[in-house]
This record gives C-alpha cells, sequence and structure tokens, in this order.
C-alpha cells in the first residue's frame, strides 16, 4: 500500500477569522438592509447575480446592527459585471451589514 498524505491546512487573518468565504447571504434587488452578520469577520467577496436597473448603488458596512459606518464596499446598480466575482478580502470589526435601494442589484456576499 502507498502512503499517500493528506493536508488540510485554513488560512486565517490576524484576527482569527477565516480569509476564504466560508458562509454566504444571497441579497435580493430592490431596496432593504440586511444584517449578514452580527459580530466581527471577513468580508471576502461577492457575486453579482442580477444587475440593478439604474446607476444606484449597494453599499456594505462594517456593522453590526445597522446601515451605517465604516464603509467595505459600494456595488453598483447599473453594473456591467453580472456573474462576476468581485475580490472584496477587509476585515469586518464590528459586522456585515448591506444596504440596498429600490433599483440596486442582487448579489452574493460571501464572508467569515
Amino acid at each position: 500500500m502507498a502512503f499517500s498524505p493528506k493536508s488540510a491546512y485554513a488560512i486565517y487573518d490576524d484576527a482569527g477569522n477565516s480569509v476564504k468565504a466560508e458562509n454566504r447571504t444571497a441579497i435580493a434587488a430592490g431596496a432593504a438592509t440586511v444584517i449578514v452578520k452580527g459580530a466581527p469577520g471577513r468580508l471576502v467577496n461577492v457575486v453579482i447575480t442580477t444587475a440593478g436597473t439604474s446607476s444606484d448603488n449597494a453599499t456594505i458596512y462594517d456593522n453590526a446592527t445597522a446601515g451605517s459606518g465604516t464603509i467595505l464596499a459600494v456595488i453598483p446598480g447599473g453594473t456591467t459585471l453580472t456573474g462576476a466575482q468581485v475580490q472584496i478580502d477587509l476585515p469586518a470589526l464590528n459586522g456585515i451589514t448591506v444596504v440596498n435601494v429600490a433599483s440596486g442589484p442582487a448579489f452574493t456576499v460571501g464572508y467569515s
């Protein structure tokens, strides 16, 4: 029998959050505020699934309870990036909250 070594590893930031998108939350098109994570973590990426109907933007905040504070990312509403994965890779010291507008895009947030 041949020896076949296997390894499993994860990469973590200085705060102990995985740098891989271990969780995901879908954000629907249209006006809404969504608390994605109510604790510190890491915003890894966004996959844009449907373009918005205007140039209005969805905004992702470093906040555990509300759509305000430090902006982690802005997702353009009239984007031509439908189907694209946008790498963000930023720590969220408080949490992750998304504020989308009535004509905003639909997308999936990858986070840890």
